[in-house]
């Protein structure tokens, strides 16, 4: 007989063509965003810079569009600022004419200040239009373009002052006449000087053109700046623990632990242990109903515990009111609030405990149970010294995942009450500040990211959310699958 092939349907390197790509997709996806995660924490990430990388590319492409005009350009630009230099130079002169003509006259005429005006205006203006012209850029130079902004500013307010107090005279009388030499007296000086300035910096563009360049693209280079995530090293972490805000959430979510776990494990324990008894009727269609809170959408649920809160004309908030005398309101009061976050959070949470322990005690071998009862070991008996102890492991790994669910609270606070109310929040050892007084760490993080627009702020407190959870993680193991193991 012939020999036997095996068939093989997927050779190793069609697998491997097949599995690779896959594997380093799936790596790419799941380790890539938790690495820019880790990141963003430690940047300045906002809403600006976050995702700026097209507008940043395109103030570069500007920039270097204006760099390299003004350096083909040199010489006709150097042109251009000496013509400016001399239409500058030409205004003091005219300015100091006007003074001269001012001071000197004893009678100061229309025509007289109007020709010295047109001729001021005149060479002020050609030097102007050159600065701000397009094909020149010159006025990106800042130092130039303010003096001349306040020698032509001061100038306007100067003729304005003359004109007002010509009016509409023909012949100006001794007294007009004395308040035009004043006021041109009082405003030459400033104007000179911006003019005087203005010439240096002209001056300045000529022995160094590269500063003028420079100059030139400050303005992008600052948008670009902005644009930019910058590494701040610890900086959010310091502003994170800079007051009471992001520790009060971490106390709060502890304590929001504390109690809501304790009351999600006692009624899901004792409905598993009830509907486990086969003295109750109908248990499987009531296991069923109970079932109810862990298959219905998160958002639904909460928000119907909501409208059953709401001062006023909520069901419940109603009747708590009426029991304990006061106003019970969850948009006004800390610890109202906190009581039903606790209330929600256990309703949500007890299906998953009863589930486990309900598995845990079909586990259990009946001729254990049966054997107590024969002992004469009552109901309580039974409960505490076979039942709790034989599916105490099981219920302390729901007891493990609960926990690690009231950890991470967001949508209970988030919809209840948006973490509220506000108040006064302090911590021993930092600084007191205003904020919401049930905003749990998790939430935090979500407002200063989606609220405040500080995508590094919340990255960072994230990042000492996942700390909190990996020494959660290593306490648990450490306490009880190491000492269950020994």
């Amino acid at each position: 007989m012939g020999k036997v092939r095996k068939l093989i349907l997927f050779p190793a390197k069609v697998a491997l063509a097949l599995i690779l790509p896959s594997l380093i997709l799936y790596l790419f996806f799941n380790i890539w965003p938790l690495i820019f995660s880790v990141y963003i924490a430690f940047t300045d990430a906002n809403a600006t810079n976050i995702a700026s990388q097209p507008m940043i590319a395109e103030l570069e492409r500007v920039r270097a569009n204006i760099t390299n005009y003004l350096y083909s350009n040199k010489d006709s630009i150097l042109a251009e600022v000496s013509r400016a230099k001399e239409y500058i130079n030409q205004t003091i002169k005219n300015m100091e004419d006007l003074l001269t003509y001012v001071n000197s006259s004893t009678t100061i005429t229309y025509d007289g200040i109007d020709a010295l005006k047109t001729n001021i205006t005149a060479s002020l203006t050609r030097a102007v239009s050159i600065v701000v012209s397009n094909e020149t850029m010159l006025y990106y130079y800042p130092g130039l373009r303010d003096a001349l902004n306040t020698a032509q500013n001061l100038m306007y307010s100067m003729w304005s002052d003359v004109e007002r107090i010509i009016g509409f005279s023909i012949i100006i009388p001794p007294d007009k006449a004395q308040q035009i030499r004043d006021t041109i007296v009082k405003s030459s000086p400033a104007i000179i000087g911006n003019l005087s300035l203005a010439y240096g910096e002209l001056t300045a563009i000529e022995e160094n053109y590269d500063s003028f360049v420079k100059s030139a693209v400050s303005d992008i280079d600052k948008q670009i700046d902005r644009l930019s995530l910058h590494f701040i090293g610890l900086g959010n972490f310091q502003k994170l623990f800079s007051d009471s805000r992001f520790p009060y959430s971490i106390l709060k979510t502890l304590l929001f632990v504390v109690t809501s776990v304790p009351m999600k494990l006692a009624l899901g324990v004792a409905l598993a242990f009830l509907f486990s008894s086969n003295l109750m009727s109908g248990r499987k269609v009531m296991r069923a109903l109970l079932l109810i809170p862990w298959a219905l959408p998160v958002l639904l649920t909460v928000t119907t515990w909501r409208m059953l809160f709401i001062p006023d004309t909520g069901v419940f908030s109603s009747a708590l009111s009426g029991v304990l005398g006061y106003e019970f309101n969850i948009y006004y009061h800390e610890w109202d609030a906190f009581a039903v976050y606790n209330i929600v959070e256990m309703w949500l949470g007890y299906p998953f405990v009863m589930t486990v322990t309900m598995g845990a005690i079909a586990g259990i071998p009946k001729e254990l149970i049966e054997a107590a009862y024969i002992d004469g070991a009552g109901v309580f008996q039974r409960f505490r010294h076979v039942t709790l102890p034989l599916a105490l492991r099981p219920i302390l790994f729901a007891a493990i995942l609960t926990t690690g669910a009231s950890l991470q609270a967001f949508m209970v606070p988030l919809l209840i009450n948006n973490g509220g109310p506000q108040g006064f929040l302090w911590v021993p050892g930092f600084k007191p500040v205003s904020g919401y007084t049930n905003e749990m760490m998790v939430l935090y993080g979500y407002k200063r990211a989606w609220i405040d627009q500080e995508f590094g702020l919340s990255a960072a407190s994230y990042l000492v959310i996942t700390l909190i959870f990996l020494l959660y993680a290593f306490v648990w193991y450490r306490l009880v699958y190491r000492r269950g193991g020994r």
